[in-house]
């Protein structure tokens, strides 16, 4: 996020990559692990051949694809075998993963991208204990949104904090408002899923910026749209009867974005409401060069892996693994967390 796309919660919850299938690749599973390496096995220096276990939540979202995808291929480039182990969104899932991966005494570090981050901790105290190293990624382990590590013994953290993005989406919601020019400017918003940590954050840290930061903001209007293209232009729909003067329509899913924009075109309110997304997608991207969507918050999901594996790999090696605190759309992005139509062309979307 993060963008995972997760369980059902409220009334309905279709994962955004039904409409980014094209997105789909191709991964062999087995007993829920899968893996790729590659094939070379260096006996001693700094490219020794080491294994790692990468953790992910649920294998068949196009994010996590996405992030499976570019940790098999930097495994591959620095000659390390990466076995994917998939939680199917499921934290007892990834627990029990967790120990069967201990217990095979088969990995030389973990990648965990936690389904929920407190309930993973003791998967991290017991791997540490094993004398396995430990890199969070994706999720922040633990109760608190840093890039800190909260588990003694981590190595490191490459996190997508939900409470960055939900800065972000308030931030360019404000952006918004003063392109439309309205005070008060009066606001529709869908949220993800609550049961979704990364979601039900976001979704406070934006109320809490907007109410603590810009008072001439008014959300008149909420619901949840749960990653659902369909659900999100229902919802859009039926708010806009209700609110027929809204400003801004803020969604916290791309295809979301563009089935509301739909919505406002079928309403012939095109260019009167302005439509605010998150993910920093190519769908996203293209619906801002479009004009059709004000902007999108970022998120960068292979650059994450790739740099959660890339300090795994070091570790296992017992090697520097250089800055182990990564807030992926800060550090890593070139146009840090929101992107618009005043640096699209800079930005590069990774899924």
């Amino acid at each position: 996020m993060g963008w995972d796309l997760r369980r059902r919660a409220g009334t309905r919850f279709v994962a955004a990559g039904a409409v980014l299938s094209a997105l789909a690749l191709a991964l062999a599973g087995c007993g829920g692990a899968s893996s790729s390496g590659s094939g070379s096995t260096a006996s001693s220096g700094t490219q020794k051949h080491v294994n790692i276990a990468h953790f992910v939540a649920i294998q068949a979202n196009p994010v996590e694809q996405v992030i499976i995808a570019a940790g098999q291929e930097v495994g591959k480039e620095q000659n390390a075998t990466v076995t994917v182990f998939d939680s199917n969104n499921d934290v007892q899932r990834e627990l029990a993963n967790c120990q069967d991966a201990i217990a095979s005494q088969k990995y030389d570090a973990f990648v965990l991208k936690a389904v929920s981050g407190p309930p993973l901790e003791s998967c991290a105290r017991n791997a540490i204990a094993a004398g396995i190293p430990v890199v969070v990624q994706g999720t922040a382990l633990g109760p608190q949104q840093t890039t800190a590590p909260q588990v003694k013994g981590i190595v490191g953290t490459v996190v997508t904090l939900s409470t960055t993005n939900g800065v972000a989406v308030a931030d360019l919601t404000n952006r918004a408002c003063d392109a439309a020019k309205a005070k008060p400017c009066k606001v529709i918003y869908l949220f993800g899923p609550v049961t979704f940590d990364y979601a039900s954050i976001t979704r406070q840290t934006f109320l809490d910026r907007v109410g603590s930061a810009y008072k001439s903001i008014q959300v008149v209007g909420q619901a949840a749209a749960n990653f659902d293209p369909d659900t999100a232009a229902n919802e859009a729909r039926q708010l806009l009867q209700v609110h027929p003067d809204v400003n801004v329509i803020v969604n916290d899913c791309d295809p979301c974005a563009v089935a509301t924009e739909k919505v406002i075109a079928d309403l012939g309110k095109t260019g009167s409401i302005l439509v605010v997304g998150a993910g920093g997608s190519q769908v996203g991207v293209d619906a801002i060069k479009a004009g059709k969507q004000f902007g999108d918050t970022v998120i960068l999901p292979a650059s994450e892996a790739r740099a959660a594996v890339e300090m795994a790999i070091k570790a296992a090696r017992h090697q520097s693994v250089g800055n182990t605190r990564i807030d992926v759309t800060k550090d890593l992005s070139p146009v840090g967390t929101i992107v618009d139509a005043s640096n699209v062309d800079k930005y590069h979307a990774e899924w």
